[in-house]
């Protein structure tokens, strides 16, 4: 006995579920729905996939994403240049006014704290209240002392050009956050789907085992053999087997991985007792899980970096970089850089959006 057979639609992509269920309602005709009595399952199934529809838009980041990293770092280096020049003036100036009027200075900068390491919101807190501070006595008299009275101005520059991106940023995803999300809609569209799926086979059987009209059969087997079809081609794209004992819709949805950094080490030659004390020069291996290595632009430029205490980063020379999988990487360390401890950060731009994430442990570098 015909009947409309079990679709793997909970394991469909959203894409491939809104096309499912939009072919589904053109193979299951009103009027058909009418004629037979099945249309309050017809009308509750297609205003649940009116209402998916509406809401269905691609998967995608958001555009200007990579934007705000990268005038966020360009905010990042105008204040810690500015920072260094005033520590520099207060612990080496050799002209005692200088010095003097660095160390009233750095009194701003060391108040704030690591500034370029906060949250960016907060970040821009900071900097306007630097900027403000550094236009007032006895600041101001002391950037002119040093010759740096352009700073108050460039810093609130970089600020103000950082938040108008970030300002355009949340707004985006205050929008997205207020639609209405697809998995809460999804299994509505997919029970009235049901639903009306066992209407129509429930009809088809009544007919068969008591009515026996042969146009009942002929209209219904109809739409049982395109909704079949659909059915079918579904599971084909979903990689499926019609075969298969197995219930699709039972078939649990993959566990995510969290992004991280899993290890940091030094290839050849290392210490095992301080494996996070890595040779300069030598070829380091990097192991990390959930996602893979990609820059904004499709290379490896300014993917792997070392941060220093001071938040500069040195980028490992995308040249360098070798043998890169889903789960790890080599790159050659940096032979001149100086000694000391380090932060292994990647910011990778796998799935077109940024994702920062630094390994919990300092290596040493000697």
């Amino acid at each position: 006995m015909k009947k409309i057979v079990k679709s793997p639609k909970s394991r469909a992509q959203h894409a491939q579920h809104v096309t499912f269920m939009k072919n589904v309602s053109s193979a299951v005709p009103e009027s058909m729905a009418t004629k037979y009595g099945f249309a309050p399952q017809w009308t509750a199934f297609n205003g649940a996939l009116g209402n998916e529809v509406a809401n269905y838009k691609p998967d995608k980041g958001f555009l200007n994403t990579p934007e705000v990293v990268s005038i966020d770092r360009k905010r990042d280096e105008v204040y810690l240049f500015y920072s260094r020049i005033v520590r520099d003036y207060a612990d080496y100036c050799p002209e005692e006014e200088k010095k003097k009027a660095a160390t009233t200075l750095a009194f701003v900068f060391q108040e704030a704290g690591d500034v370029a390491r906060k949250e960016l919101s907060a970040e821009t807190a900071l900097l306007n209240d630097i900027i403000e501070r550094l236009q007032e006595e006895p600041y101001a008299s002391a950037l002119a002392v040093i010759g740096l009275e352009e700073m108050p101005e460039k810093l609130k520059a970089a600020n103000d050009a950082f938040n108008a991106i970030f300002v355009e940023r949340t707004s985006a995803e205050r929008e997205a956050a207020f639609a209405t999300n697809l998995k809460t809609l999804r299994p509505i569209t997919d029970d009235a789907y049901d639903d009306m799926v066992e209407a129509i086979n429930a009809l088809y059987a009544v007919n068969e085992l008591v009515a026996k009209d042969e146009e009942t059969r002929t209209e219904l087997g109809e739409i049982i053999d395109n909704v079949n079809a659909l059915v079918v081609r579904l599971k084909k794209t979903v990689g499926s087997s019609t075969s298969s004992s197995k219930n699709p819709d039972d078939t649990p949805e993959p566990t995510p991985v969290t992004p991280e950094i899993t290890a940091v080490y030094q290839k050849e030659g290392g210490d095992p007792e301080n494996p996070h004390r890595i040779e300069r020069g030598k070829q380091t291996g990097v192991e990390y899980q959930g996602f893979t290595l990609k820059g904004q632009d499709g290379t490896l430029e300014h993917v792997i970096g070392l941060v220093n205490d001071q938040d500069y980063i040195e980028w490992i020379n995308p040249e360098t970089i070798s043998n890169v999988t889903e789960t790890g990487c080599e790159f050659t360390m940096v032979p001149d850089l100086t000694e000391g401890q380090y932060k292994v950060r990647i910011e990778t731009y796998d799935g077109g959006s940024p994702l920062v994430v630094e390994y919990p442990e300092p290596i040493t570098l000697w």
